[in-house]
């Protein structure tokens, strides 16, 4: 039976707050991590291809890769125009040489299953370059007020110009999000967990002074080799 954020993401439609939300993440992301023309990226979850798009022209090499099959046709027309840029299929077409010096994660994490969120890190530790680093954004850490994060949505909203659009037709896209999200609860991450998790399979864990979206209650690791490992 398909899972029930799979059944989401699939009947979803494109919304203003996705591209505002894609921008805030990126400039977010350049001020804390940085990237530049050398860079090779994979934007795991990418969605629609918002911030696959955003990066495209600033990075060496940019792969994307989303569960939906909805998501990756309209992320592959979004980077259709980038020569750098590439939508993977199943994990079992990957190149097997893919290395990259960020994989980025953002707000994914929580729609996964405590076994397959271990099962992606495994997956994952290969594909880190040396110096590379796992960007793991949106995590939720304890009970979060989804009222509370309605509020911030707004006022990035309004920040960006856009409050009354996303009012006339990202609200009534939430009553869905909340009706699944009532059935299919978010994956709440300890951050002990993820530490244990993470040293089982060499890699370093750092937790940032604050989250990379405009979500201040969520939390964002960096996940790396550590230099006498590499």
């Amino acid at each position: 039976m398909e899972d029930h954020w799979d059944a989401y993401w699939n009947r979803l439609e494109e919304h203003v707050i996705f591209r505002v939300e894609a921008a805030d993440y990126v400039a977010r992301l350049e001020a804390a991590i940085g990237f530049d023309t050398s860079t090779r990226v994979l934007d795991f979850g990418c969605g629609f291809g918002f911030v696959a798009e955003l990066l495209a022209p600033s990075v060496a090499t940019l792969f994307a890769f989303d569960a939906s099959d909805h998501m990756r046709r309209r992320a592959r027309l979004r980077l259709a125009g980038y020569a750098n840029a590439r939508v993977l299929g199943a994990l079992a077409g990957w190149p097997s040489a893919l290395r990259f010096d960020l994989i980025l994660v953002n707000s994914v994490v929580q729609y996964m299953a405590r076994e397959e969120f271990h099962r992606w890190l495994e997956q994952w530790r290969p594909m880190l370059a040396p110096g590379g680093r796992l960007v793991l954004s949106d995590l939720v850490t304890h009970n979060v007020e989804p009222l509370r994060e309605v509020v911030d949505m707004l006022a990035l909203s309004a920040r960006r110009g856009c409050l009354m659009r996303v009012v006339r037709k990202a609200l009534g896209e939430l009553r869905h999000y909340a009706r699944t999200r009532r059935v299919r609860p978010l994956f709440r991450i300890a951050f002990g967990e993820l530490r244990e998790r993470a040293g089982q399979l060499g890699l370093a864990v750092d937790i940032l002074p604050t989250n990379l979206t405009y979500r201040n209650t969520r939390a964002t690791a960096i996940l790396s080799i550590p230099a006498a490992d590499r």
